[in-house]
């Protein structure tokens, strides 16, 4: 993982803060997905405690740019009982349990930085 400032004022448009542990997810109808975004900790603080935001969109293939804001920080904002949210120190995680395939689409993970930095997942899903 590349070295990061701690300023956020003047971050150069190529060094990326946030990534995709995968950016591409296959998972079988039924079954769990993880989508995971991954940020350095030693050089820059995105702890629970940080006054930066992370936030989850998903963008559903069939609908085109029907962006949906699935959760900030740690909470949910759809009530979606599949979905769970996890976020540490390192780590940005959205949980889908019981996956369908309108599931299937983009799914971005976003720090609120100046400029904003993103970092997408392909979650595909296949069938049973």
């Amino acid at each position: 993982m590349m070295k990061l400032r701690k300023e956020f004022k003047h971050l150069d448009e190529n060094q990326s803060i946030i990534e995709a542990l995968h950016s591409n997810v296959t998972v079988t109808s039924g079954h769990k997905a993880i989508l995971t975004c991954t940020f350095g900790h030693s050089n820059l603080d995105l702890s629970l405690s940080s006054s930066h935001q992370l936030i989850w969109i998903r963008q559903n293939y069939a609908s085109n740019n029907a962006d949906s804001l699935l959760a900030h920080n740690q909470d949910l904002l759809i009530s979606d009982s599949r979905l769970n949210v996890q976020r540490t120190d390192v780590e940005y995680t959205l949980t889908i349990t019981d996956v369908q395939t309108d599931d299937e689409g983009i799914y971005t993970c976003e720090v609120n930085t100046q400029p904003p930095q993103k970092a997408l997942i392909h979650l595909y899903v296949q069938g049973k």
